[in-house]
């Protein structure tokens, strides 16, 4: 009798204990599969005239003014930034040869490991000359799975839906090919006082991140160009 109840209880547990990592795999896998889910690209609402990009940096070389942006993928006023002040900077200033715009990593601690994910994702897509389309990718899916949003499935999908080689671009990512540059950046922001995002330079010069403020700045740098 007791042989027979410390066999059915042996099975209990053995069932109970294949269910469990039944719904373990399961649960995992929908997580991959809801982590791999993205939105399709934004459309690019302002176009950068050809030969204006180089990696994290767009508009002429000889342009008299350089704003420098230090910012956060996962940070919503920088995304706020991404998607008004810096589309008029472009149609204002970048395309007419007025202004180099440069963007700097600046991951908060707060919000990685998801934010540091984005800055090494825009810097392996820029080595297929796709920095700008994988920033505003990257601002358009920010928050959507809190400090979890660029897990590397979630970028894979990305690359794919931007026409990258994902197998190249996978790798860089997953080898954090980028990484010194990330805390170069960083370091250079620290230096300067940064401790938020965004944060504006024009010409050097710390401003706000108000379009109108940056728009008095940048006019005030040209007028002194003559």
């Amino acid at each position: 009798m007791r042989a027979r109840k410390k066999d059915r209880t042996t099975m209990y547990l053995l069932a109970a204990g294949a269910a469990i990592a039944i719904a373990v795999i399961a649960l995992i896998v929908l997580q991959n599969r809801s982590q791999a889910q993205v939105s399709q690209p934004p459309a690019v609402s302002t176009v950068i005239t050809e030969g204006l990009t180089d990696r994290n940096v767009k508009g002429s070389a000889d342009a008299p003014v350089t704003v420098t942006v230090y910012s956060d993928f996962e940070c919503p006023a920088c995304k706020s930034f991404a998607t008004g002040a810096e589309q008029s900077l472009d149609a204002d200033y970048v395309n007419n040869g007025l202004v180099r715009l440069e963007y700097k990593h600046f991951p908060l601690p707060q919000h990685n490991p998801s934010a540091t994910q984005g800055a090494l994702a825009a810097e392996c897509a820029a080595d297929q000359g796709q920095f700008w389309p994988m920033h505003d990718y990257l601002f358009q899916e920010a928050g959507k799975a809190g400090t979890s949003t660029f897990t590397l499935s979630r970028l894979r999908s990305m690359s794919d839906a931007l026409g990258l080689d994902t197998a190249e671009f996978s790798k860089c990512v997953s080898q954090s090919k980028y990484a010194q540059q990330v805390r170069d950046d960083i370091r250079e922001g620290q230096q300067l006082g940064v401790n938020a995002t965004p944060t504006i330079y024009v010409n050097g010069q710390k401003v706000d991140n108000s379009y109108s403020l940056i728009k008095a700045k940048i006019d005030e740098e040209l007028a002194k160009q003559g």
